[in-house]
């Protein structure tokens, strides 16, 4: 940590640059404390990494945190900064007694309070929960910020994340699609990651945007991006490779899919055309969009004949028996707050309308106005996903993409 207490009272903050003899001089004779817990805290100052507090060895802090690399001083540092040459009202480490916490940063405009948490290590769930839905019972909007260490680009619009990773997906307290923010210290740079559409529990198709530090302000980054793109391409080509090699992406979710698809006389490379669309809030689904899709095919409406009617509450009642089987996972999104899953589901049935594949008689009740097709070869598989994925629309954000950044970044 950057910050400390005096014997006296005084805070004494490093994150402006000191001369090391200063402060070896000033650690020979001073006493320092948490601001926190109030035990004492050693003055670091060696050559290698930058000067910073850490409590003595043995001790354990009120207030939880994890070891602070390097790079996590550097980016904190640069953080501060960063919200200064803005003007805002900006402190650095603020002990918050009244929920006991430390924020890296507390900014403070003219109706709000963000807690920034730039986190470079692993932090499990329950922390993570704890420490949001405490600054939001204090008013406080929590801005998780991750080390852009974390930032795995696999391919120009897809990205790799961990269910570590998406704890940070948070819309800003908007009713807009959740967004991840990345900070490299070493290359000043933010990315940012929006439009999050998963293909499988790993791979993310998403918009991936670079911002210099210096280039852009605190409210641009929060806000969503204004381009435009059509996915469609992209996540039909990624379609072609999974129904041509199913088994690389086997998981816990494929073993019990797998088994009743091999009962339904079903080969898993020729799943509907309907199965595995994208929709804007399947961030919420764990489970893939090709998987969890299919089975509300299978549980119903390949089962309707054809003008057979069928309410909303009967496909929430198939997902919710999928769910407590764990053969659906729904994803764990502690600052998304303004939607839930069903919308996800809401958003499939109103592509299968635009597709012709159903009728919506009211806002609960629809009519199933066509069969299901199962393919019978990959050409014809290949045509029927174009054929529906065109009925997706253009509800896509683009993002630019810089590659040299990207590859710099996910080195960091």
């Amino acid at each position: 940590m950057f910050v400390a207490l005096r014997e006296n009272g005084e805070y004494l903050s490093l994150v402006e640059k000191w001369e090391r003899s200063d402060l070896l001089e000033l650690r020979s004779h001073v006493t320092f404390h948490c601001p926190a817990c109030q035990s004492k805290v050693q003055l670091k100052a060696g050559l290698k990494k930058t000067p910073h507090f850490a409590h003595l060895k043995g001790v354990e802090c009120t207030v939880k945190s994890e070891p602070e690399s390097e790079y996590h001083l550097a980016g904190k540092r640069q953080l501060f900064q960063w919200f200064q040459t803005q003007g805002y009202d900006v402190k650095l480490e603020p002990f918050l007694p009244e929920i006991s916490q430390r924020p890296d940063l507390l900014v403070t405009t003219s109706n709000k309070r963000f807690a920034i948490e730039y986190q470079c290590s692993q932090l499990d769930y329950p922390l993570f929960k704890k420490r949001s839905d405490s600054y939001k019972k204090e008013g406080i909007v929590p801005i998780w910020i991750l080390g852009a260490k974390w930032f795995k680009r696999m391919s120009t619009h897809s990205v790799k994340l961990s269910p570590f990773q998406w704890l940070f997906a948070t819309s800003f307290n908007q009713p807009i699609q959740p967004c991840i923010l990345y900070y490299c210290p070493d290359t000043s740079t933010f990315v940012k990651l929006s439009n999050l559409h998963p293909f499988t529990t790993g791979e993310i198709f998403c918009s991936i945007y670079f911002y210099k530090e210096k280039g852009v302000s605190f409210l641009n980054l929060l806000e969503p991006g204004n381009h435009t793109f059509t996915l469609q391409h992209v996540w039909r080509r990624k379609k072609q490779k999974w129904r041509a090699s199913y088994s690389i992406y086997n998981s816990n979710h494929l073993t019990s899919f797998l088994t009743t698809l091999y009962q339904k006389r079903i080969p898993p490379a020729y799943l509907p055309g309907e199965a595995g669309l994208p929709v804007p809030s399947s961030y919420w689904f764990h489970t893939p969009p090709m998987i969890w899709q299919m089975w509300i095919l299978l549980d119903l409406l390949l089962q309707l004949r054809k003008g057979e009617p069928f309410f909303f509450s009967t496909i929430m009642e198939v997902i919710s028996k999928r769910i407590d089987t764990k053969e659906i996972v729904i994803r764990q999104l502690p600052l998304v707050s303004h939607t839930q899953y069903s919308l996800a589901v809401e958003e499939y049935l109103q592509v299968l309308v635009k597709a012709g594949s159903l009728k919506k008689m009211s806002k609960t009740k629809y009519e199933k106005t066509r069969d299901f097709i199962i393919p019978m070869s990959l050409d014809r598989a290949s045509a029927m996903d174009e054929k529906v994925l065109a009925s997706v629309g253009k509800h896509e954000e683009n993002g630019f993409v810089q590659d040299n950044i990207g590859r710099d970044l996910s080195r960091g």
